[in-house]
């Protein structure tokens, strides 16, 4: 399979719903799912072409088509502008073992640093293996947890009511250096041309919650914003590493990038990794009812769960009353492999 990287420009706040939060307004995520991902550039294709629809449809399901999730990424401000690239933290178990011959004030500071680290979610693509082997030893490492976004929540009016009733929306407003990434795999290099454009009709509409209030906008650089991954170096220390992980199939551990929803046959392998469910719902909206219709919850395993070889995962079919087509989900997955020894 060969990997595309693009990098997301926002240009306005972002509302991803927080399902941990339990789903509210006020709560949100600071990344968006592949199966959002998904689900938007399926209702931006099947604005514009029933064909293009089937065809995006076809492709994840056959799994000549991944998608991983979006993840955020830093760009530096001196002059090397280097592009600094995360991804999610590995859920696993790791005992970090006091340092007895730092000094009461350095071991102060260490655990000021481990504690900030510990809330962080995603680690430097190029630091990962590092962290990981140093922690199944319990030797922290430093590493940086930049501030990607600022969280806020700005209050509403509903007027669609009877009597007008105020509500809070939570978002998260990207620095200028910063923004998000996901992961393309294709089979056939050919359809990455017209998944750029697509890509770029979706930043005009948004993704993720309140669009209709201009939330979720971003512009997408198909020239300098889309770029091949290459396991043998890249122009980036983070690009060479997502790669060289992305074809590491080997390791007797794979993390997953993307939601997985897995075969009944895969859940021996399930049993015996580390992993968090993750619950998606909510609403999808479709050109072809005039309001939003809520969508049956189901569960998946999380970004950042690991196990001992590659679940193959599948595509969700779900079909609505009052909905003349199916609703998809991607549980496909996108895995990279880490060596911890």
């Amino acid at each position: 399979m060969i990997y595309y990287v693009f990098t997301l420009n926002f240009l306005a706040p972002v509302h991803f719903g927080d399902t941990a939060g339990g789903g509210k307004l006020d709560k949100m995520a600071l990344s968006c799912s592949a199966d959002t991902l998904f689900a938007a550039l399926c209702n931006e294709a099947a604005a514009i072409d029933d064909d293009l629809l089937r065809k995006i449809i076809t492709k994840v399901s056959q799994k000549k088509l991944k998608f991983s999730s979006l993840f955020p990424y830093y760009r530096t401000q001196d002059e090397a502008k280097e592009l600094y690239m995360y991804l999610p933290k590995p859920l696993l178990q790791m005992d970090v073992k006091e340092q007895a011959s730092k000094s009461f004030n350095e071991m102060k500071q260490l655990a000021t640093k481990l504690k900030k680290q510990k809330k962080a979610s995603y680690i430097r693509a190029s630091q990962l293996e590092e962290w990981l082997k140093n922690s199944k030893q319990g030797k922290p490492i430093e590493y940086d947890v930049p501030e990607f976004a600022v969280p806020f929540v700005s209050g509403k009016v509903n007027l669609r009511e009877a009597e007008p009733l105020p509500y809070y929306v939570g978002s998260y407003l990207f620095a200028e250096n910063a923004g998000l990434y996901f992961i393309c795999g294709v089979d056939d290099e050919d359809d990455i041309a017209w998944l750029g454009e697509l890509l770029v009709q979706l930043g005009m509409s948004g993704i993720g919650g309140k669009r209709s209030s201009g939330y979720g906008k971003f512009t997408v650089d198909l020239e300098k914003g889309k770029r091949k991954l290459y396991d043998n170096g890249t122009i980036y220390d983070d690009d060479t590493a997502i790669a060289l992980m992305l074809h590491d199939n080997q390791s007797k551990l794979q993390m997953c990038l993307a939601p997985v929803c897995p075969l009944v046959s895969e859940i021996v392998t399930v049993k015996t990794g580390a992993y968090k469910l993750l619950k998606r719902g909510g609403f999808i909206s479709s050109p072809s009812v005039a309001e939003n219709i809520k969508r049956d919850s189901v569960y998946m395993l999380a970004e950042g769960s690991c196990f001992n070889k590659r679940l193959q995962g599948r595509l969700l079919e779900q079909s609505i009353d009052g909905l003349a087509h199916k609703l998809y989900r991607d549980g496909v997955g996108m895995f990279v492999g880490l060596k911890d020894e």
